[in-house]
């Protein structure tokens, strides 16, 4: 860990961009990180982080751009992979999302982020039981995830299923109930 700090930190920019991305001054932060990609094209750090202040600002078309150069040089990027599914689903484009997804799968079967996002376009796209058996699989891996406890009774809802969506409902206040007496519930 010492040795891949030193490498990635051996570029002065991004030694910047991390102050600056510390600073909150994302502008100077991207403009470093820029520059840190430019100078060291094997930067996977400052072009990982620099996907992420694009997709952090909502500017999707050039997270895509970064992450797509990042994966050219990086392909098994297990986070980049994500992130890259991400944006493609908040841009609606299903398809490229999901197989941006199957990648991401293949390196990290147990990331709940990546089953959740499968989940919610399954769901959009009316594939419910699809939807359901990729919310279950989050919750095999984190029985306490919000989203996926919620959109569960939403797939549901939409099936016509209204007893287990009541059911389903109940489940997530009882699992997100911030009461003392469940109060762990509350510390995530």
């Amino acid at each position: 860990m010492i040795v891949l700090s030193l490498y990635v930190f051996n570029n002065r920019y991004t030694l910047t961009a991390v102050l600056y991305q510390t600073l909150g001054s994302r502008d100077k932060a991207v403009d470093m990180f820029t520059k840190a990609a430019e100078a060291d094209p094997q930067n996977a750090y400052a072009y990982y982080q620099l996907g992420l202040m694009y997709k952090e600002k909502g500017a999707f078309d050039s997270a895509e751009h970064v992450y797509r150069k990042l994966l050219d040089i990086f392909p098994d990027h297990p986070h980049a992979n994500y992130d890259l599914g991400y944006v493609y689903r908040e841009k609606k484009d299903y398809d490229k999302a999901t197989a941006q997804y199957q990648k991401a799968l293949k390196i990290d079967p147990e990331n709940p982020y990546v089953h959740y996002d499968l989940g919610f376009i399954y769901k959009e796209k009316g594939r419910y039981e699809d939807a359901l058996s990729e919310y279950q699989k989050v919750l095999e891996i984190d029985p306490a995830f919000r989203h996926a406890l919620w959109d569960i009774g939403t797939v549901y809802e939409k099936m016509g299923k209204k007893d287990n969506a009541e059911k389903q409902f109940k489940h997530y206040h009882e699992m997100t109930d911030c009461s003392f007496r469940r109060f762990w519930n509350c510390l995530d």
